[in-house]
């Protein structure tokens, strides 16, 4: 991207989307426009699938840079900017394994579609995820594309429980982590590592990087970018992570952007 000095990492749900809203506040895109003016791009880096997280964005899609599926996939109008991060077969498989020994409902980013079990379809949320364009149906694992981003974890009530036999299991060689309402992720990078990608092929600086975010999956974004803000709506438990904690998104990049200084 031309003219970008500094950029602004910013969580979807629950950081630039309020709980229980249905739509971006124009005053975001707003905020994007009066940033791009002054030297600054945004990435928006969430857990959904890509095309999940671009239907948000409809206004400013070409002005954004889109970090999807917890960092797996990095687009830019419509590109891969970064080659996709995929799991390997024989860990999918496993994992399949343990998803259907823990009875949580299995949802699938992959690079050819979102993958629902057959036999979830009457569930509240995958019912709702079959109204998307991009989601499918299998009956048998086998007709899984091997290109799997993240495996996402829908529990039944008891997600902590799960969470933590999830890392003791997976916690080695991939990335666990708590995304939303008895929702955990497992994925072979995350937002840290994206950031970090997504800085070193635009030549931006650490100390002009900042990233924005409410949950246990953005906490490798908020330590990776030169400082990291905490909303205040997060769990109690992450409140003392070390992050400034805040209360208005839009404000405190504002704010940002009339006091950085981009010279050493």
């Amino acid at each position: 991207m031309r003219g970008c000095s500094g950029i602004f990492f910013c969580d979807l749900d629950g950081t630039i989307l309020p709980h229980g809203r249905k739509t971006v506040d124009q005053a975001f895109f707003d905020l994007v426009r009066r940033a791009q003016d002054k030297g600054y791009c945004f990435c928006i880096s969430s857990g959904r699938y890509h095309q999940s997280l671009l239907s948000f964005f409809k206004d400013v899609e070409n002005d954004l840079i889109f970090s999807a599926s917890n960092g797996c996939r990095i687009l830019h109008k419509g590109t891969d900017l970064i080659e996709p991060h995929r799991m390997e077969y024989s860990t999918v498989q496993a994992i399949l394994a343990d998803f259907a020994r823990w009875d949580v409902i299995p949802l699938l980013s992959t690079l050819n579609g979102f993958y629902v079990r057959a036999d979830h379809r009457d569930h509240p949320r995958v019912a709702a995820l079959l109204e998307r364009d991009y989601t499918h149906v299998y009956k048998d694992p086998s007709e899984i594309p091997d290109a799997m981003l993240q495996m996402t974890a829908l529990c039944r009530g008891n997600r902590d429980e799960l969470l933590i036999k999830a890392k003791e299991r997976y916690a080695l060689d991939l990335h666990v982590f708590s995304t939303g309402v008895q929702l955990f992720d497992i994925c072979p990078t995350n937002k840290g590592e994206s950031l970090k990608e997504i800085r070193t092929l635009l030549k931006v600086r650490e100390k002009d990087s900042w990233a924005f975010g409410d949950d246990e999956n953005d906490l490798s974004m908020l330590r990776s970018a030169g400082k990291g803000y905490l909303m205040n709506n997060a769990a109690t438990h992450l409140h003392d992570q070390g992050f400034e904690i805040i209360d208005d998104l839009i404000e405190t990049i504002d704010n940002i952007i009339i006091k950085h200084n981009f010279q050493p």
